[in-house]
């Protein structure tokens, strides 16, 4: 019996309400005191087509999917057909057959399934086929040992604005559930849960996480135009920011919102937008605008699969070029990349502060198997948020006649005033300007403006978010990765070290500027380095060798067909190099 471990996968079709059943059995294993973690893998359009959920549980925190599923629930033939290969030796599928049959070809010895007509429960006892979906959360519950108070607490909370009529049906749909398998099975599942404390946890999706910083850090203004997979900052941001004095635009495209950020930035409210690679690519000239004038945003890029329109709903971390690299001409900017869903909040928190510091554009990049999955994470701690808002000068604080808003600086940050500041008048153009804002081609004076808007970069330095060092700092073998793979790479050091092979891991938090010292640092005395990806050429590879030159020692571990490394996949290839390694040593 293999007790608090356990990860299960939802499969059906778009649109059929598998997303929301698994939403449920995550808050039941939270509420059981279980460490969480979600992951959607679902198709481009409302209905129809494949669509997965998978809920993760065990008792240590683990921020990545497992290297197989343990318990399947299957709600037609398709999802057996795909999913059936991932399922680890001695797991579970629950499936409904009240249409389907299974095909011997499905069929694995090593997988029991417990065979349920759900929809037929659904149709012959409660007269609503689409509960099939909450009286699998009950066969379920019964096979595994959910609570039944937890099940039942959380179905009334979120049935209960439908009226008691729905919050009954969908309580009798779990009981439902529960009573074929007492009545139909005696084999066990081979699969336990036992409560824990919950305690003061959170169960929260990254993108909310996003939303939640931005507005603690003091946003008040969001355009944005839907794109999957940001579009949830916008709906989170849409709901909660005017409670709080936000405005919330939905732009007519992607070319609206960024100059409607710049407008309010200007104004002086702290400003975002949200998008993903193709609304990226229509922001960039908007960009390159914010970087000449000095005016601070912030733009969160949760990537997704290209190129073009790509697969919209897929993970990938193919726009690492774009975000350091786009844009004609050169403007100063920073990119940040959370790790976690903690991550995702704090380092929002940290981008307005950086924006507003230093007056120039801050990505936070993520992507979407850390965007739109859900983790727990510890209450977050707000009395640790502080709002800098740099040189902004306020009424008093400037002479009229003798405002320079680009005034050359050490730091190359400049005075900064907005609209109705006594003595604060200003132009501010999108063309090469001198001090005052006048625009110039003297040739002096770009060298001079070119220089001073770039010196920011070193200027921040010491203040951009570190890079987090896991594992053995002596160790040999050395990982290298950014975002969402700060899970997997995680779970494979622990597993590597117990066949005892000590690793060490740098989880880069900033990307842009590059850290060069930290870098160099890191890889100081390793034997093998290995660069984790979700890319075809090796983007993160190329920018750690663009630094320290030619490294034999350098191994790439790359993935791109749209979903998340499992850990398994990372210990492989540090094992196939290591045997290589020792083979050619003995020769």
């Amino acid at each position: 019996m293999i007790t608090n471990d356990i990860e299960v996968l939802f499969g059906g079709q778009a649109g059929d309400g598998s997303l929301t059943t698994g939403d449920l059995i995550a808050s039941v294993f939270k509420r059981m005191g279980l460490e969480v973690y979600t992951f959607k893998d679902f198709p481009s359009r409302i209905r129809g087509g494949h669509t997965n959920y998978v809920i993760r549980a065990g008792e240590h925190r683990h921020y990545g999917v497992a290297d197989m599923v343990d318990a399947m629930v299957a709600f037609d033939l398709e999802c057996v057909e795909k999913h059936i290969a991932e399922m680890r030796p001695g797991g579970f599928a629950i499936f409904d057959n009240s249409t389907e049959k299974l095909t011997d070809n499905v069929r694995r010895d090593d997988v029991f399934f417990y065979e349920v007509p759900l929809a037929n429960i659904a149709k012959q006892q409660l007269g609503l086929e689409l509960v099939r979906n909450t009286i699998s959360l009950g066969v379920l519950g019964q096979l595994i040992g959910m609570d039944p108070a937890i099940i039942r607490g959380l179905i009334t909370k979120l049935w209960e604005r439908k009226g008691e009529k729905v919050v009954a049906q969908n309580i009798g749909a779990i009981e439902a559930g529960a009573q074929y398998v007492k009545e139909h099975f005696t084999r066990p599942s081979g699969y336990a849960l036992a409560a824990r404390a919950d305690g003061e946890r959170l169960l929260m999706m990254g993108n909310d996480a996003i939303g939640y910083g931005a507005l603690v850090a003091g946003c008040r203004f969001m355009a944005g135009y839907p794109i999957t997979p940001a579009t949830d900052v916008l709906e989170w941001m849409a709901k909660h920011a005017p409670r709080y004095g936000g405005i919330v635009v939905q732009a007519e495209d992607e070319l609206a919102a960024i100059n409607m950020t710049i407008g309010a930035a200007y104004a002086g409210v702290r400003a975002m937008t949200a998008t993903s690679g193709p609304g990226q690519a229509l922001m960039t000239e908007g960009i390159g605008l914010a970087g000449v004038v000095e005016t601070p945003i912030v733009i969160i890029e949760c990537a997704r699969a290209g190129p073009s329109t790509g697969m919209p709903t897929k993970t990938e971390q193919s726009n690492l070029n774009h975000v350091i690299f786009s844009g004609h001409g050169e403007i100063p900017k920073v990119v940040i990349s959370p790790g976690t869903v903690e991550e995702s909040f704090y380092l929002t928190v940290a981008a307005f502060n950086l924006a507003e510091r230093y007056q120039l554009p801050v990505f936070v990049l993520t992507e979407q198997a850390l965007c739109q999955s859900k983790e727990t994470i510890p209450r977050l701690e707000l009395d640790a948020v502080a709002v800098d808002r740099g040189k902004l000068v306020r009424n008093g604080g400037v002479t009229f006649g003798e405002y320079k808003r680009f005034a050359f600086a050490d730091d190359g940050v400049s005075p900064r005033v907005i609209p109705g500041v006594q003595g604060g008048m200003h132009l501010e153009p999108g063309s090469e300007h001198n001090e005052e804002g006048v625009i110039t081609e003297d040739a002096r004076n770009r060298a001079r403006m070119m220089e001073k808007r770039m010196r920011k970069l070193e200027s921040m330095r010491t203040e951009l978010p570190k890079a987090n060092i896991l594992g053995d700092r002596s160790a040999g073998v050395a990982f290298i990765a950014f975002g969402a793979n700060r899970g997997p790479v995680s779970e494979a050091q622990d597993r590597l070290a117990a066949q005892g092979i000590p690793t060490r891991f740098l989880q880069l938090r900033t990307l842009w500027p590059f850290p060069e010292e930290e870098v160099r640092a890191f890889i100081e005395s390793t034997s093998h380095i290995f660069v984790v990806e979700n890319n075809f050429s090796g983007q993160l590879e190329r920018l750690i060798r663009y630094v320290t030159g030619p490294l034999p020692r350098m191994h790439p571990v790359r993935k791109y067909n749209g979903r998340p490394f499992r850990p398994i996949e990372i210990i492989e290839a540090v094992q196939r190099e290591l045997k290589l390694s020792a083979g050619l040593a003995a020769r």
